[in-house]
């Protein structure tokens, strides 16, 4: 009884999590919150340095960057090879718009999909990929978020986020599109839970898109945020203009497809995304404890490059 009402455990290598009363909290652990605190990007940010100048990241976490990069092109490869449609998202897109490639505190890649393409890519690897220990599957998290990620079969601690943009089906206001959001983010409240078993809330998701959300099916309408990974943004919604014709973007010194007009999806997401955020948080695996396996795939996926 007294685990329902609060208790603390591990979340990951580096962070543990407070449950109180139905709410999470996740903070870092001692030694964690110490290596952060000497972090140089602190310095950068308090001397006020152009964002947009301080070096890439440097040890681990550009390692793990450079390893991330090479299932991100694996993946472009099989989208090519598939005519499958992809863009660089969130904070990968941030970075290529501000440091033509990561930000320098961030790890992981972020990519997305219009459902159609989305539900083809992991048939896609399994034809296409050629590398047989990179490969697509649905990966689930402690938020309940499952979604589909480009893995490594021998190195946890990499992958590549694919997230799903459904069809709306009729343009939006923006009053309508953050009412709608609040109305998506109760019904994922309401009804996704630990509880479920993973084919049971992937049969959920799939429903609440078909029956509670999704007003039709044309493609040159807007879209909105598929509910596998239900993030706290307020707004959901993307026009359509904003993500096609997609074009490309250099990012790590390789061209990438990107939304049509990059700077209007992250405006409208992190508002001023040239500046430095107000809490610098560092990427997943940073400080992870890599085996002597995990440090052999990601030294050859850098090879690789």
């Amino acid at each position: 009884m007294v685990n329902k009402i609060f208790s603390v455990s591990d979340y990951n290598q580096t962070h543990k999590l407070i449950y109180i009363m139905g709410i999470k909290i996740k903070f870092p652990k001692s030694e964690y919150a110490k290596l952060k605190k000497e972090n140089s990007y602190y310095y950068y940010k308090e001397n006020n340095i152009d964002i947009t100048t301080i070096p890439p990241a440097e040890g681990q976490i550009r390692d793990i960057q450079l390893a991330n990069l090479a299932l991100l092109k694996e993946m472009d490869f099989v989208c090519k090879q598939n005519n499958l449609d992809y863009w660089l998202d969130a904070g990968t897109l941030i970075g290529a718009m501000r440091h033509k490639g990561f930000i320098p505190w961030d790890d992981d890649i972020d990519t997305a999909m219009p459902r159609i393409y989305y539900e083809k890519i992991i048939d896609a690897f399994k034809k296409s990929s050629r590398n047989p220990d990179i490969y697509a599957d649905y990966a689930r998290d402690k938020n309940d978020n499952y979604m589909i990620k480009i893995q490594h079969k021998k190195c946890p601690y990499l992958f590549v986020d694919i997230f799903p943009f459904d069809d709306y089906g009729k343009e939006t206001s923006t009053q309508e599109e953050l009412e709608e959001t609040k109305r998506i983010k109760a019904i994922i409240k309401s009804e996704i839970n630990h509880s479920l078993s993973n084919e049971e809330l992937k049969n959920k998701i799939n429903q609440i898109m078909k029956t509670q959300i999704i007003q039709g099916n044309d493609f040159n309408k807007t879209f909105v945020w598929g509910i596998d990974y239900h993030h706290q943004w307020n707004n959901w919604f993307t026009h359509h203009d904003v993500v096609y014709p997609l074009k490309t973007i250099s990012f790590e010194g390789y061209e990438f497809p990107c939304l049509n007009d990059p700077d209007a999806f992250l405006t409208r997401v992190y508002k001023n995304y040239m500046a430095y955020p107000s809490k610098i948080g560092f990427g997943h695996s940073a400080y992870a404890k890599l085996s002597n396996e995990d440090k052999h795939v990601i030294k050859e996926l850098i090879r690789g490059l």
